[in-house]
């Protein structure tokens, strides 16, 4: 229960309510910041009913126990004494909610005499050690992860002191949570707004990155979500972090809590810069911020274990191409590399150098490694100009480049796409994006996991549809995969969120004539999923967040 149209698809910068769903590649090199889904005028805990507890009054010497319970345990309770010395220990009362309706932490107390240790299983697997409150109190949490876990379950409970112990009879519970893909609450931005990528903190609420307009234009922002009811946290609100132009395009955690954001920005000579700056917990600047420079532009961000970041992206390479670029910064502020170019050269073949064009999108560190999702352009077959996704694996300190090149596979008449999302996944890393037939008439979303070898070990294409892409990705702690992205629903533009790997669900982020579209996912640590985006309503565009239960 509880386990651990083509090559030219603009995929964050959506054309909603347009009839051209396909701008070209210049679009990507161009980084036009203007677009969206149509015309723009500017986690909760774990709910419980009752209480499966099971009591046990204290006996007189050498009775045995009398045992009381409103759950479905039955039996006496053990104990095994090793040593003349000690007085075994007792277990009195162990308290466990009868019933279980949402993901989140389970609260389990267990009262005791004697004892030096409590531990547990649930479903035969163990769990971490309780927690001593004093005066013989020990408590737990474990996590419920929603719908995955409905049904009955077991936990076992054991004290011990020294090599006495004492087992309580098994108790009995349920789950009975919301159905996958159901939506516990959803909440928009300003007018004017989107929301570009999110991140689950460790208790469970949302940092959701984006723009916002002010005076017409959009402005960086960043804002924080209550997991419980989607509230904003922060006393300003949304916080504007640029006064120019621009919007922030990813965001990391550390494991400290800061945040790094990845944003571009328009100066004063109309030339786009990439910005990346650690932010507090509460959205402010702390002084750190990358060097970066005019001429490239930043979509993906991660942050390592210590602190520092990597964030990827793509500009001129100066040889009539694009390349690749990688940022990276150490938790102690010190910059390594700024805009470093990678450029696919199959085979390490010289005269194929310079004859790609390289685009990242997203990146993000598994075993010390940044791999970096993202697209080519070039003759992948030695014939056809196409684009393909490719995943990069790059040395996290140095930016060089690691193992073999994984290139998305052409299926038939599907001979073209891009990766637009990554996320780490137990078996590798899971990438989403699209494919597209080689004529740009049908688009598709694929998802993939790839292993550390650059092999395909699994692949999920959706639907066919006139305008059809990933936009990004998350992975449950099962191993499931959520890919979130936007697709056409008769005429109009739909943001879904989907489940797959284990999960089988579907969920549409609008209803109606009203265009959608999902940019980010993240899940919370009950697997419960944030999904950002936007909402177009009455020629308004507005940010949109959402959770949905699974």
């Amino acid at each position: 229960m509880f386990r651990s149209r083509a090559v030219s698809l603009c995929m964050l910068f959506v054309l909603g309510a347009c009839v051209d769903h396909a701008p070209s590649w210049a679009d990507f090199v161009a980084n036009d910041m203007t677009a969206g889904t149509g015309a723009s005028s500017d986690g909760g805990a774990a709910e419980t009913t009752g209480h499966a507890s099971t009591t046990d009054e204290p006996s007189s010497a050498g009775d045995e126990p009398e045992d009381t319970t409103d759950a479905t345990s039955t039996g006496e309770a053990g104990s095994m004494a090793s040593d003349a010395e000690l007085v075994p220990p007792r277990i009195l009362a162990v308290d466990v909610p009868a019933k279980v309706h949402l993901a989140g932490p389970v609260p389990v107390t267990v009262t005791t005499e004697g004892a030096s240790l409590v531990r547990a299983t649930l479903d035969g697997a163990e769990l971490e050690p309780f927690t001593d409150q004093g005066g013989g109190m020990w408590t737990a949490a474990v996590p419920c992860f929603g719908a995955i876990d409905n049904g009955a379950h077991v936990l076992e409970v054991t004290a011990t002191l020294g090599p006495l112990s004492h087992v309580w009879p098994p108790v009995m519970f349920e789950v009975a949570a919301p159905a996958p893909g159901d939506l516990a609450w959803a909440r928009l931005g300003p007018s004017g707004s989107t929301s570009r990528r999110v991140v689950a903190t460790p208790e469970g609420d949302a940092i959701e990155v984006g723009s916002v307009v002010i005076d017409g234009a959009p402005r960086p922002s960043i804002r924080k979500r209550r997991g419980e009811d989607g509230a904003e946290v922060w006393a300003e609100g949304t916080i504007v972090l640029d006064s120019r132009e621009g919007a922030v395009d990813a965001v990391a955690l550390t494991p400290g809590g800061q945040i790094w954001v990845a944003m571009n920005v328009r100066q004063a000579d109309s030339k786009w810069r990439p910005r990346i700056v650690l932010l507090d917990a509460e959205g402010h600047e702390m002084g750190v911020e990358m060097p970066t420079e005019a001429g490239a532009t930043v979509r993906g961000i991660a942050s390592d274990d210590a602190g520092g970041c990597i964030a990827v992206g793509f500009g001129a390479s100066g040889y009539g191409d694009t390349d690749i670029k990688v940022w990276r910064m150490t938790a102690e502020g010190v910059a390594v590399v700024s805009a470093k170019g990678w450029d696919h050269v199959p085979n390490g073949d010289e005269i194929k150098q310079h004859k790609f064009d390289d685009l990242a999108f997203d990146v993000v560190i598994k075993d010390g490694v940044a791999w970096v999702a993202g697209a080519s352009k070039g003759k992948h077959d030695d014939w056809w100009v196409e684009t393909r996704g490719i995943l990069v694996l790059l040395d996290l300190e140095t930016g060089a480049r690691l193992g073999p090149l994984a290139v998305q596979e052409a299926t038939g008449s599907w001979r073209q796409g891009m990766y637009l999302g990554a996320a780490a996944h137990p078996d590798g890393v899971a990438v989403v994006g699209y494919g597209a037939t080689g004529d740009g008439t049908s688009q598709r979303i694929e998802i993939a996991i790839y292993d550390a070898s650059g092999a395909l070990i699994w692949w999920s294409p959706e639907a066919a549809a006139d305008v059809a892409y990933g936009t990004g990705v998350a992975v449950s702690a099962h191993g499931g995969v959520i890919a979130v992205g936007v697709v056409t629903d008769g005429e109009t533009l739909r943001g879904v969120v989907l489940g797959r790997k284990g999960l089988t669900y579907e969920h549409k982020f609008s209803s109606g004539l009203d265009p959608s579209a999902v940019y980010g996912a993240a899940v919370d640590p009950w697997d419960q999923v944030f999904a950002v985006g936007e909402l177009t309503s009455g020629g308004v565009r507005y940010a949109r967040a959402a959770f949905v239960r699974q």
